[in-house]
């Protein structure tokens, strides 16, 4: 029992360890990435300060 209980541990820490890498992730990429219009186009006072 305590040899589940350890494995059940060990596996919730590694799924919030995934899920908090997979978060970092997207907010990277939001961060990152050029602001958009609902067009396509990127945002005309994005280049001012690139």
């Amino acid at each position: 029992m305590t040899v589940l209980y350890a494995l059940l541990v060990l596996a919730l820490g590694v799924g919030a360890g995934l899920t908090a890498i997979v978060i970092e992730e997207l907010r990277w990429e939001a961060r990152t990435r050029a602001p958009r219009m609902t067009y396509g186009e990127v945002h005309h006072r994005h280049d001012a300060h690139r």
